[in-house]
């Protein structure tokens, strides 16, 4: 996205009248860049001002004619930016790349098989490709470096301030490195070949700070669903790949740390790993998983790395892993015993699956709908229209209906944390009512013995009660 003026300042100054703006172009601004270079949407050109639907800044809703430069649109480029020059989102994939790494090394036909999904985008995605963009460009100028404040309508208070955290935590790296070599520099997306271990392989780096000794690798991670670890992260090893290919002659790199920056999840995730240990991973476990993945060869293999895999909902081996420890008639078809019918063994199984499990159920029955409103049908299944809910064709007229009654239509309710945050902003929000935060503990649940949460201790009588006289327990 790039913003493009219609309207720029003229010789004698803006009209008296600002809303005569709206007609001096065949299609009205939707944005307005003020005097500083930074870019808003517009909700509405009144009179003697520009009000903002959407600002980075706190408590800044309009602009007076002294603060604007221009008027005009945020149009899509029309052309892929050259390398170097682009955003995220115009970014060319490779089949194998560093993002997708975890899953092709351990399911290696998967990379080909998606080939056959078209590429869809979300809301996620986006988000994290406007966080991307504005990090980039705030390193850029922290750097002193010239770069042109990217326009989006993800930016938000929240994305501000993570990004501000993110560009300072990659400038204290910098620091670190400078302290034992006065030399080091940072690179900033930077695209890493890692060609010479994966066929065509290659990504791009968030921030890489480059110098003799340790080099360190710096990735933001802009997602809140998932938390991502650096250790043995196969992403972060592909880039530190690369990054050695392009510089492991010029400087005398031993080491490399990497670092997975998340805020929205309070994660930062470190992993430090020689340069001997690093090879050598390379190529006793990826040089052989990338021949198979890049001939589409070796078996569709079921695990954590499925999640955000396209072929997911028609994977016959992700089905058999599901449906396996699901119990069965004797005509195939799933049945649901009671819980105290089910052994030991069977219970624990069913419990460790059942949150894949729900996820993938929840894909398949997507993608069964997509393929349905398609025009494709299936035996025993139907489209139907579904359950709606009533609603008002017209909110406010309904409200000065009631309000003509006699009544009123509205409700007093106290935000929530979440729009409560929004409206303040996470500074404001934690001086003001930090102090009224409280966090109950959980309710108990039932999870694998992998998850890092610590266990229970359980108020059993054999706990609680202490044995006397070598008794037991009554």
């Amino acid at each position: 996205m790039t913003y493009q003026p219609t309207i720029t300042r003229p010789p004698e100054g803006w009209p008296d009248n600002l809303q005569a703006l709206n007609t001096m172009t065949e299609t009205p601004p939707t944005h307005v860049q003020d005097t500083t270079g930074d870019v808003y949407k517009i909700f509405g050109i009144n009179k003697k001002s520009v009000s903002l639907n959407q600002s980075h800044k706190p408590n800044l809703t309009r602009l007076s004619p002294n603060k604007i430069e221009s008027l005009g649109q945020v149009v899509e480029q029309s052309e892929p930016a050259a390398e170097g020059e682009g955003g995220h989102a115009e970014r060319d994939h490779a089949l194998l790349s560093a993002s997708g790494a975890n899953r092709w090394i351990h399911c290696t036909p998967s990379a080909l098989i998606e080939t056959r999904y078209e590429d869809t985008s979300s809301d996620a995605a986006d988000q994290g490709t406007a966080a991307h963009e504005l990090a980039e460009h705030k390193l850029h100028q922290l750097l002193g470096e010239p770069s042109t404040r990217p326009v989006s309508d993800w930016h938000d208070e929240e994305m501000e301030d993570h990004t501000d955290t993110y560009a300072d935590h990659v400038m204290a790296e910098l620091a670190l490195a400078k302290e034992t070599n006065p030399a080091a520099f940072l690179s900033i997306e930077e695209r890493l070949d890692f060609s010479h271990i994966v066929p065509d392989g290659f990504g791009t780096g968030d921030a890489i700070i480059v110098g003799d000794g340790t080099m360190t690798i710096v990735d933001l991670k802009y997602g809140k669903g998932v938390q991502v670890s650096a250790e043995n992260n196969p992403q972060m090893r592909l880039y530190a790949l690369g990054a050695l290919a392009r510089y492991g002659m010029i400087y005398d790199i031993r080491c490399v740390r990497m670092v997975i920056f998340q805020p929205r999840l309070n994660n930062v995730s470190v992993e430090e790993i020689n340069i001997d240990e690093l090879t050598t991973w390379a190529r006793e476990v990826v040089e052989p998983a990338a021949q198979f993945a890049a001939a589409g060869q070796g078996e569709l293999t079921p695990g954590d790395w499925c999640t955000f895999c396209k072929h997911s909902a028609q994977c016959p081996a992700l089905q058999a892993k599901y449906f396996d420890v699901i119990p069965t008639d004797t005509a195939g078809a799933p049945e649901a015993p009671d819980p105290d019918t089910l052994t030991d063994d069977q219970i624990a199984t069913i419990v460790a699956h059942s949150g894949e499990l729900k996820k993938w159920l929840g894909k398949v029955e997507k993608f069964a709908l997509d393929q349905a409103n398609q025009g494709k049908k299936y035996d025993g299944l139907k489209l139907v229209e579904g359950r709606s809910i009533r609603r008002f064709t017209d909110q406010e007229a309904v409200a000065q209906a009631v309000e003509n009654a006699g009544h009123n239509p509205y409700q007093r309710k106290l935000l929530g944390l979440t729009e409560m945050t929004k409206m303040l902003g996470k500074k404001q929000f934690d001086s003001l009512l930090g102090g009224f935060i409280e966090k109950p503990a959980g309710k108990p649940t039932l999870v694998p013995v992998a998850d890092k949460r610590p266990e229970l201790s359980v108020a059993t009588v054999d706990t609680v009660f202490q044995q006397l006289d070598g008794k037991e327990p009554a």
